[in-house]
């Protein structure tokens, strides 16, 4: 039998912090039946709790989602996404060294 979590009830219909995934998680930590988290009601989630949530999912392979809004597709769709791209960071920035402030104001008023 499934284990139901309303999440408008379990943390709110506005989720912002990463910090509300942690709620979840301590929700479910023992339960090893399937767990479905229903999203009716919620209108938005954060990126941060988005991502967070992604990181219980790692931890419950159990979990499936219900009732989830056209919102809260695009930003399970888009985190999910974004988890599996590599990132690439690059260190291509030159150091300016300015002797004045006129020198800086110049160099300020290109960018």
């Amino acid at each position: 039998m499934d284990k139901i979590f309303k999440i408008s009830e379990l943390i709110s219909t506005d989720i912002r912090s990463r910090a509300n995934a942690n709620i979840i998680r301590s929700a479910i930590d023992g339960i090893n039946e399937r767990i479905v988290l229903d999203f009716d009601g919620v209108c938005f989630i954060s990126r941060s709790f988005t991502d967070e949530l992604y990181n219980v999912l790692e931890e419950h392979k159990n979990i499936s989602f219900t009732n989830t809004s056209d919102n809260i597709k695009a930003m399970l769709d888009a985190v999910e996404k974004g988890r599996k791209s590599t990132r690439n960071f690059s260190n291509s920035s030159e150091i300016k060294e300015f002797h004045d402030f006129a020198s800086l104001s110049a160099f300020l008023a290109t960018i």
